[in-house]
């Protein structure tokens, strides 16, 4: 319009009439009429953002980001991921495993790396999440055990699991513990992957089950500085399903 970036409207806007250069097409002529029905005042500039049709002069970083981001449905898993007061890494960790983003060795192989696609717990089979999780005869023993302390039925098929962990039984505190068993069970048998990948040191089913309960139990003591009550809830049925 061959207005300058730094002319500003009270540059353009003079005594009740608009200042501007002739118009050069159009499309330009069109956007000169159209200003002449704008009515301006001498009150101060202030902003005014518009989300979902409502204007306010109040700006919300949390109001702005929910309408730019793409809101996608819920998924049915959601609530057993991110649970309340988990371990943020297990959270994390489980997340990528739902959706089978860790790099297995199947998925390494898909990728084209030149690697042993055998299972580094067992050397019986192909390495995958469904294998780890718990067709591996090493991970499935420690699933067992978990699962004993937790009253739960193991099952050595992934997608059962889940849905077994989406229908848990029993009140709020068993259902909790149950979760927080199930995502520290992923998490320790993934790093005891790594563990003989990276370093070529093992460590057996009963070593990874005793940093399994552990972790649980410091975990649950370190609810203790939110709620004592809920720490001594919990580890009152977690030290019930240690015999």
């Amino acid at each position: 319009m061959g207005i300058s970036l730094k002319t500003t409207i009270a540059d353009l806007f003079v005594d009740g009439n608009w200042r501007l250069p002739p118009p050069r097409s159009e499309s330009m002529l069109q956007l000169h009429i159209f200003f002449t029905t704008l009515g301006l005042t001498e009150t101060e500039d202030r902003y005014e953002w518009i989300v979902n049709d409502k204007p306010s002069s109040r700006y919300s970083t949390s109001e702005i980001y929910r309408k730019l981001r793409d809101r996608e449905e819920t998924v049915p898993w959601a609530s057993i991921v991110w649970i309340g007061r988990g371990i943020p890494r297990h959270n994390f960790l489980t997340w990528l495993f739902v959706l089978n983003r860790c790099p297995t060795r199947d998925r390494l192989i898909g990728w084209g790396l030149q690697t042993d696609g055998a299972c580094l717990l067992c050397n019986q089979a192909a390495e995958s999440r469904d294998h780890l999780f718990y067709l591996c005869p090493y991970s499935w023993g420690i699933w067992v055990e978990i699962s004993r302390r937790c009253h739960l039925q193991p099952l050595r098929n992934w997608d059962q699991t889940l849905l077994s962990m989406q229908t848990l039984q029993g009140n709020k505190t068993a259902k909790k513990l149950t979760l927080l068993c199930w995502q520290s069970t992923i998490y320790w048998v993934w790093q005891e992957r790594n563990k003989r990948l990276h370093n070529n040191q093992y460590r057996s089913q009963d070593a990874v089950i005793k940093l399994i309960t552990h972790q649980i139990t410091d975990r649950i003591s370190g609810y203790r500085f939110d709620s004592p009550i809920i720490s001594s809830r919990y580890m009152q049925l977690w030290l019930l399903t240690a015999s």
